[in-house]
Parts: C-alpha cells; sequence; structure tokens
C-alpha cells in the first residue's frame, strides 16, 4: 500500500495489529478514527470561521461557550464509528440551516432572517473523500504507535 510517497508493508502492519491484544486493536483502530474525524472538525471550523470571522472564540453570555466548541468529535467505545456534529450549541443550527424572517405576535416587531450558510455540508463535501483516503495510513501510523508502547 503506498499513500504520497511513504512505503507501507501491509503484511508488517497486519503481523503487528495481531499481535496486540483485543483491547490494544481497539485503542489502535480508535486512535486512528479519531484522528480521521479532526481533519472533518478543522476544516469545518475553517468554514465557519469564513462566515462569522473572530466571533468564533467569543463567548455568549449565559454559558461562556464559545461558537467554535460547539463543533463536537466522539468515538463510540466499541470504534466502529466517529460522529462529528454541531449540535455542541444550539446557535449554529441556525447558520448551518437558516431562518425564517419572524414577527412578534404582540406588537408585530421584525425580528429578521438568517441566511443558510451550509458550513458542515461544504465541509463535509471538501474532505470526505481526503479522510477515506487517508484513513489507512492513519491506522497503520496509530497501529505502530500502540504497538511500540
Amino acid at each position: 500500500m503506498s499513500n504520497d510517497g511513504l512505503e507501507v508493508n501491509a503484511g508488517d502492519v497486519l503481523k503487528k495489529f495481531a499481535e496486540l491484544t483485543g483491547k490494544e486493536q481497539k485503542k489502535a483502530y480508535r486512535n486512528a478514527l479519531r484522528a480521521a474525524a479532526r481533519l472533518l472538525v478543522k476544516e469545518t471550523k475553517t468554514q465557519f470561521k469564513s462566515i462569522v470571522g473572530s466571533k468564533i472564540n467569543s463567548r455568549n453570555k449565559w454559558n461562556a461557550k464559545t461558537l467554535g466548541s460547539g463543533i463536537k468529535l466522539r468515538v463510540d467505545r466499541e470504534a466502529t464509528e466517529a460522529k462529528v456534529h454541531i449540535m455542541g450549541d444550539f446557535r449554529l443550527k441556525f447558520f448551518e440551516k437558516g431562518t425564517v424572517a419572524r414577527t412578534l405576535r404582540k406588537n408585530g416587531a421584525n425580528r429578521g432572517a438568517m441566511t443558510a450558510h451550509c458550513f458542515f455540508k461544504t465541509a463535509k463535501a471538501n474532505k470526505e473523500k481526503e479522510i477515506f483516503d487517508s484513513l489507512d495510513k492513519l491506522i497503520s501510523e496509530s497501529i505502530n504507535r500502540v504497538a511500540k508502547k
């Protein structure tokens, strides 16, 4: 298997993987999934920053979270999937999906509308191929790292 001029012997990687215990195998695979998912998180933050600028690091007044902290990453215990989502902060869904024009019933005050920016969808489309292409390399690096310990 070859990636960007880096030669990796698949037999050696499989042999090292077989030598690991079940717990170490899960750890190696979980680390590789986490590294691959971090690529999507990084791209999502970049896309979101292009929309809101420096406000990505500004804290809100009721719980002191930043907008950027709402982009979450989770790898399940069985190391079968990694999940990246934007629902760590409910405000991000308004930037992603947009809103309709709103008025108050009481006095008819206009609250405006937000246009959909689809930053998460764009980030996913930009990085999906790169993530799946680099997953083999990330898994072999993770196996080597766990095997050395």
